[in-house]
């Protein structure tokens, strides 16, 4: 009975401060949301920092300059992801593994580095007095450096968009390409009998078959780049900022008064993501059920 409960009782400690430190401090914060700021002198519940949130236009141009940048951030992301994967694929099925798994190694590199790491690099590059723009002032293609497009720290949001594209694309691949290596080599034999060129082959049996993880893959980048602050705080604008970087706004520049609106974003923001978290699983459950790998 001792070495049943032996590896439980050796996760105890770990899983206890998770839970201590991570739902705790989201506990406080919940209540702190609803007005209840001993700190303050706010011992009552309500719903006001809520209402003034749903009534702050700062509020929604925030939340829709975060919709925009994960959306567009995860479907970029997701497209050279699954170009990643397909090509891998295609590349290793015609046996030339050497120069695959070249491809492969370098195609995971991003993966390594950190998203900070990334975002400055992306500063670096693409910035008006970054490297390509002294590269495109020396070749002759613009003027001068500051013709260069502003793509960092300009209110689209391009740079944050460059940094996750960049950096989750590898991610997708990777969640990708084992679907893919399921693909019987036999099956694109076949394919040849029949008269389906390479194009034909990725139409109708690689697409079909990456589908589901591709989807689902989607889904993580999106609730990923959503939620995230370290790029978005550092290639963003001052306004409108994205919802992480807006509720660190509140919390440090206004005062005491204003932090219970400051949690009340990132109440909002943690029940977005849960919420995207369970569509995620809920169509990872419904297609492993639908392809029998349950």
């Amino acid at each position: 009975m001792s070495q049943k409960i032996k590896p439980y009782l050796l996760l105890f400690p770990a899983v206890a401060a998770i839970v201590l430190l991570f739902f705790g401090g989201l506990f406080d914060g919940f209540l702190k949301s609803l007005g209840y700021f001993p700190a303050i002198g706010e011992t009552s519940f309500g719903i006001a920092a809520y209402k003034d949130l749903l009534n702050s236009e700062a509020f929604w141009d925030s939340l829709a300059v975060t919709l925009r940048i994960a959306a567009l951030s995860s479907v970029i992301a997701a497209l050279l992801g699954a170009a990643m994967a397909v090509s891998l694929f295609m590349l290793q099925a015609s046996e030339k593994g050497r120069s695959s798994r070249f491809w492969q190694r370098l195609f995971q590199l991003p993966l390594t580095i950190p998203h900070l790491v990334g975002g400055y690099i992306i500063v670096l590059l693409f910035m008006q007095s970054g490297f390509l723009s002294k590269l495109a002032a020396s070749a002759g293609w613009i003027g001068e450096i500051t013709d260069f497009p502003v793509l960092v720290n300009d209110s689209f949001g391009w740079g944050i968009i460059l940094a996750y594209a960049w950096k989750e694309a590898p991610f997708v691949s990777l969640m990708v390409y084992p679907v893919l290596a399921r693909i019987h080599r036999s099956w694109r034999d076949v394919s040849r009998v029949f008269g389906a060129g390479n194009w034909d082959f990725i139409r109708d049996i690689v697409l079909p078959v990456m589908m589901p993880a591709w989807t689902i893959a989607t889904f993580i980048v999106f609730v990923f780049t959503f939620s995230a602050f370290e790029v978005p705080f550092l290639l963003g604008v001052t306004y409108p900022s994205v919802l992480p970087v807006y509720s660190y706004q509140l919390y440090t520049s206004g005062t005491l008064a204003d932090r219970p609106e400051a949690l009340a974003v990132n109440i909002i923001l943690a029940a977005l993501t849960v919420l995207l978290g369970l569509v995620v699983y809920y169509f990872s459950k419904r297609w492993n059920v639908l392809k029998g790998w349950d």
